[in-house]
Order: C-alpha cells, then sequence, then structure tokens
C-alpha cells in the first residue's frame, strides 16, 4: 500500500502533455469533465464550487479565452491546437511540479506549434515547472531546451548545453541530425549527412558502439568496444571512440 500511494503522489506532482492529442481526450467527457477529472481522483478540490473556480483558471492559463466558451464542448468540436491546450488546461490543473512533454507539437499545424512551444515556455517560468521535453524536431529543441541529451537505441550519446550541443555536435549522430535541418537561407544550407542501412533492432543491438553500423565515420574499433562518455567542453559530453 505504500507503494501504491507514493506512485499516486507521483502522479500529482509529474504530468504528461502526449503527442496525440485528440486520443488523449474522451470523445464523450466535456472540456470541464476532462479537467476536473483529475480533481476528483486526487481530491485537490473541497467541493464542486472550488472545482468550478480551478477549471476555468486551468483553461485560461491555457490560452482558452474565454474559458466559459469551452466548459461544454466535446473534443471533435475544438482544433488540434484547441485540443492540445485542453490537455495542457488538465495538467495545470494539478499544479504539477514535472511535466513530460512527448512530443507536443508534432501532429499540429506548423501555424499552431510556435503558439504552444510559447505557452509551454511561458508556463514553464511562471510556474516554476521542471519539464521533459522529448522530440526529434532538434529545431524546435534548441528553441525550447536548456540541456539536451541525444539518444540513439536507448543511449545517451551526447549532452550538455543546449547551445553548446546544437552548435557544435561532436558525435557522429548528432551531426547527422542537424545536417537535416532546414534552413531559409540557401546560402546556408549544409550538406547532408544522409545514413546508410536501417536502425537495429533494439532488442538485438549491435556490438560495441550501438551507432556504428550506419556511422560515416566507423573504424574496426567502434564495432568491438562501448565508447564511454567523455567531456567536449564545459559541461559537454559526447560517447564516441573517436573522441577518447
Amino acid at each position: 500500500m505504500a507503494g501504491s500511494s507514493q506512485c499516486k503522489e507521483l502522479r500529482r506532482k509529474a504530468q504528461m502533455i502526449f503527442q496525440d492529442s485528440y486520443e488523449s481526450l474522451n470523445p464523450r467527457q466535456t472540456v470541464y469533465q476532462a479537467v476536473v477529472e483529475p480533481l476528483k481522483v486526487h481530491r485537490l478540490a473541497a467541493d464542486q464550487s472550488e472545482r468550478r473556480e480551478k477549471v476555468p483558471a486551468a483553461l485560461d492559463d491555457a490560452g482558452l479565452k474565454p474559458p466559459a466558451d469551452y466548459l461544454q464542448r466535446y473534443p471533435q468540436e475544438l482544433s488540434g491546437g484547441q485540443r492540445q491546450r485542453v490537455v495542457i488546461a488538465s495538467a495545470l490543473v494539478m499544479n504539477p511540479l514535472y511535466l513530460v512533454a512527448d512530443e507536443p507539437v508534432s501532429m499540429l499545424d506548423v501555424s499552431i506549434r510556435a503558439e504552444i512551444l510559447n505557452l509551454l515556455l511561458r508556463l514553464r517560468d511562471e510556474h516554476q515547472i521542471t519539464m521533459l521535453y522529448i522530440t526529434h524536431d532538434l529545431a524546435s529543441a534548441a528553441y525550447i531546451a536548456d540541456q539536451v541529451a541525444v539518444m540513439y537505441l536507448g543511449a545517451i550519446v551526447e549532452k550538455g548545453p543546449a547551445k553548446a550541443v546544437l552548435s557544435n555536435p561532436q558525435h557522429p549522430y548528432t551531426r547527422s541530425l542537424m545536417s537535416v535541418i532546414p534552413s531559409p537561407n540557401p546560402q546556408r544550407r549544409k550538406k547532408r549527412i544522409v545514413l546508410k542501412g536501417e536502425t537495429p533492432n533494439p532488442i538485438d543491438l549491435p556490438s560495441g558502439c550501438r551507432f556504428h553500423p550506419r556511422c560515416p565515420q566507423a573504424i574496426p574499433l567502434c564495432s568491438q568496444n562501448v565508447p564511454k562518455s567523455e567531456s567536449v567542453g564545459e559541461d559537454h559530453q559526447a560517447a564516441c571512440l573517436l573522441l577518447e
């Protein structure tokens, strides 16, 4: 029972924003029902009156204004950006300390992405929330993150301050990811690093460095030794045998 109570406490402090906002919301629940449910489960409101105060406040904080216009709507009556704001409001109503945002803008129109990213940044600063932002888009990571960790097949291959990692990548995988980010300036376009082969089976990992079968710089030693994370700058580390 102690473990169960600890898990419940963790769920109150840590909230999640999923990639697909439509799948995150029950189509049979109104916006009010979706946002008020966490308050009921965790008993964070004394009565119905307090719940009716907290839900509109969370919707307003998530950018759905005026909140009264959205309370009785269903998810299918909202745009993708509005649904994601409802999901964010459902997290905010819990007053969390930690927020996990898993590809929160990847399924949104380009015109809406910047709005949601700016909203997350504002909420992070105003509410002092620690945020783990998961993405395949390094451009959005550069915009929102203070620290970046680049993973390949479940292992961190490079980490450090966002500016250092993304402006001066040291691991071949990070360099390949950076090379395919579109540039609006044709004179600043980089040569794309196209990785060979397919991503290995994660339950049958390659020997040595996990990236070596696709690495354009791999040497024979890469298939034999697992690289250790080495310092390549202030608080900047990368795991590559070519750096040792």
